[in-house]
């Protein structure tokens, strides 16, 4: 969806819905569930390094998701998708969270080889991924990065959004 959301009595959200409440069918309401979410990824004690996840990056993600992060496409569609640039997952999306994405990365990635990778360099790569631009988050304030970023992404895990790396402040999007 990058930042568009479908229409809220449209087709999309009743299809979705109606899935979601199949999905739940006998569920217990008020606890989590066995199996929900990914476990927890232990930051490495001297935190991340985005030249070593730069090099995990190289040697493990690229084949699939390209050197530039630009993803892989079959016709128009994106069989690995982009990790970064103009058609990724937007600011706003969970995925930005470094701690999130070293969970799903030490869980899943590389392709088949899931649990292959160490805490530190699923860290690592998940922080270099995070170190480039993407699109805007959708409920940008004002125009401000700084405003969006106290607002939403202060207390949201580690992150990068609205922090100057390599000279740049992440998060105008693109």
């Amino acid at each position: 969806m990058n930042g568009k959301a479908p229409e809220a009595d449209g087709p999309v959200i009743a299809a979705l819905s109606a899935y979601s409440y199949w999905l739940a069918t006998g569920a217990p309401t008020g606890q989590e569930l066995p199996g929900r979410a990914y476990p927890e990824v232990p930051k490495p004690e001297g935190g991340y390094d985005l030249a070593k996840g730069e090099k995990v990056y190289a040697a493990q993600c690229a084949v699939c998701h390209g050197q530039n992060g630009e993803g892989q496409k079959s016709g128009d569609d994106y069989v690995f998708p982009p990790l970064w640039g103009a058609d990724s997952f937007n600011w706003g999306a969970g995925m930005h969270r470094i701690n999130t994405a070293a969970a799903f990365i030490k869980e899943n990635m590389p392709l088949g080889k899931g649990g292959s990778l160490s805490d530190e360099d699923a860290w690592h790569v998940a922080a270099f991924m995070n170190s480039h631009e993407r699109p805007q988050d959708p409920r940008l304030i004002d125009g401000s990065v700084e405003k969006t970023r106290d607002k939403y992404h202060a207390n949201d895990g580690v992150n990068l959004y609205g922090e100057i790396v390599n000279g740049t402040m992440l998060g105008k999007g693109l």
